[in-house]
């Protein structure tokens, strides 16, 4: 499937919740509520094929705010950067038989019992001493299977070195085109996943020129594996090359690309022209196409686009899963349209389909956005009627509501529940306590978090330096904020307007004009302009 954003991710560690009790009535009370509110050439790690990657631009337009919906194909607004921890999803399979001859897998697996013994050995040996043991055990292997488990749980535990020593080894004793494809596949999709595009593209390449990957399998890996780095310039040069083979793309190659797009940055009205290019070859969408073409709207909170998207999946008889809805509410919530949120949250029951974790989270997240902090925390307190585990973001987003109220108690307990569920406090959690103090001219407090969260290796990103500086600057603390920008420039971290207005704001009110007036044609030196505050 397609990724979404972290929060709307449903490859995280979440429970089902379809045999919980919902409360009589549970949705229509709260409703009415709202209402009211030859020998293969071997590979090279330490040599890959060169050849750069360009990371694709990332143009940003805000989402229409009409209530008309308009045809999908007219809806053009492109969406903002995706968010460099977005990671995506495997859109390859691998389809392979048992060998004759070999031994028998374990049951429910593909793979043998030698294999997971070879891989434990493959894990507690230094890397020069893997191929004698693959030497040892190649005649208990049962062929492509156990390879391609070898490199996966390899990959699985970022053994990254091992997995491509692996792989040259089995492709180099495999005589079959298509297993070699197979595996070819399996390492390029690994690689992907680990962010190691250049080896991925290295592997492919050495794969073509070999005469075994010349698949739509491979292609689709490598596609994928780009658009997890958000290269969808390279995705869309691996999409076009494939003509050149004599491949046609099917649905694996034009979901892969649709969301290697979408996570690459691709301007909406593109990816739908790509989505159009598809109906007109012939290829029918799936629940996977949707699913990857609502990530791209929630991205840019493209609710029209993402309610026309949701209406066809209708209309084609197209099911929609808990992912579909997750995304559909995270674009409809990022939009604005909190009521049409909680209608379409409402519905899911009727659909067999329960609310998790990632739902509420969103849906919470949502709320506190549109300043409704009393509709958030009321599905707070229901997520823990209904006994569902909150999750980072819930956490942090619950505590930032606290912090902006000025309910330090309770945002302090958020924080004790959050570390007693496992979780420490992240950038975002002290950001949040941050600005809430510094609402409540609480100025000791904040500098005791500010030296609290750097002790506790928390890194302050751009916005925890704006918020301080921006506090100590109206706090009167012109000292203290010039110090906090001095600490900011040695971080090589780059400012936004937000931070040269708050230091300017304390440069000029200190009577260092001379010093404000120079900030000034620094910033526009940088390219940001100057806002009216």
């Amino acid at each position: 499937m397609a990724s979404t954003p972290p929060h709307c991710s449903i490859t995280a560690s979440t429970k089902s919740y379809k045999n919980r009790q919902y409360p009589k009535n549970h949705f229509k009370n709260h409703q009415n509520n709202h209402r009211n509110h030859p020998l293969p050439r071997k590979f090279s790690l330490s040599n890959p094929l060169p050849s750069p990657c360009n990371a694709a631009k990332h143009t940003a337009a805000a989402a229409s705010a009409s209530t008309v919906r308009a045809p999908l194909s007219q809806v053009s607004t492109p969406f903002p950067s995706l968010d460099p921890d977005f990671s995506g999803r495997r859109s390859t399979r691998f389809v392979s038989k048992m060998h004759l001859g070999r031994p028998k897998t374990s049951i429910n697996t593909r793979h043998t019992s030698i294999a997971e013994e070879v891989l434990q050995l493959a894990l507690h040996n230094a890397l020069a001493g893997l191929e004698s043991i693959l030497v040892s055990f190649e005649s208990k292997l049962s062929g492509s299977d156990d390879y391609t488990f070898l490199l996966r749980e390899l990959g699985n535990r970022s053994e990254y070195e091992k997995a491509i020593k692996c792989f040259n080894f089995a492709v180099r004793r495999e005589t079959r085109r298509t297993e070699q494809g197979k595996l070819a596949t399996a390492m390029i999709s690994i690689l992907g996943r680990l962010g190691k595009v250049e080896l991925a593209r290295g592997v492919f390449h050495t794969a073509l020129n070999e005469g075994y990957g010349k698949t739509v399998y491979a292609f689709s890996a490598l596609i994928s594996a780009f658009g997890r780095s958000g290269y969808c310039d390279e995705a869309l040069k691996v999409f076009d090359s494939m003509k050149n083979y004599g491949l046609k793309p099917n649905l694996v190659i034009y979901n892969a690309v649709i969301d290697a797009c979408g996570k690459g940055g691709l301007e909406f009205k593109r990816v739908v022209e790509i989505f159009d290019e598809m109906l007109r070859s012939g290829v029918q969408p799936d629940r996977i196409t949707f699913n990857s073409l609502l990530a791209v709207c929630s991205r840019g909170g493209l609710w029209e686009a993402a309610s026309n998207l949701f209406s066809e999946m209708v209309d084609r008889g197209i099911d929609r899963d808990i992912f579909t809805y997750n995304t559909f509410l995270d674009a409809v919530c990022k939009g604005g349209q909190m009521d049409l949120a909680f209608e379409i949250m409402a519905e899911m029951p009727a659909k067999n389909i329960f609310p998790n974790v990632i739902t509420y989270s969103t849906m919470v997240d949502g709320y506190a956005k549109a300043g409704r902090f009393d509709d958030a925390l009321n599905l707070f307190n229901e997520m823990k009627f209904l006994g569902i585990g909150l999750d980072r973001v819930s956490y942090n987003t619950l505590l930032s509501i606290y912090a902006k109220l000025g309910r330090f108690e309770e945002a302090l307990d958020i924080c004790r529940e959050m570390e007693d569920s496992g979780m420490r406090r992240d950038v975002v959690t002290y950001n949040a306590l941050l600005g809430g103090y510094g609402k409540q001219g609480k100025y000791d407090e904040v500098r005791a978090l500010f030296d609290e969260m750097k002790a506790q290796k928390v890194s302050p990103n751009l916005l925890t330096y704006s918020t301080v500086i921006d506090v100590y600057s109206k706090g009167g603390l012109y000292d203290e904020a010039m110090d906090v920008f001095r600490e900011f420039k040695r971080a090589g971290l780059k400012a936004d307007v937000v931070l040269y207005s708050a230091l300017i704001d304390a440069l000029c009110k200190n009577g260092l004009v001379e010093y404000a007036v120079s900030l000034l044609d620094e910033m526009t030196k940088e390219g940001i302009r100057p806002n009216v505050v």
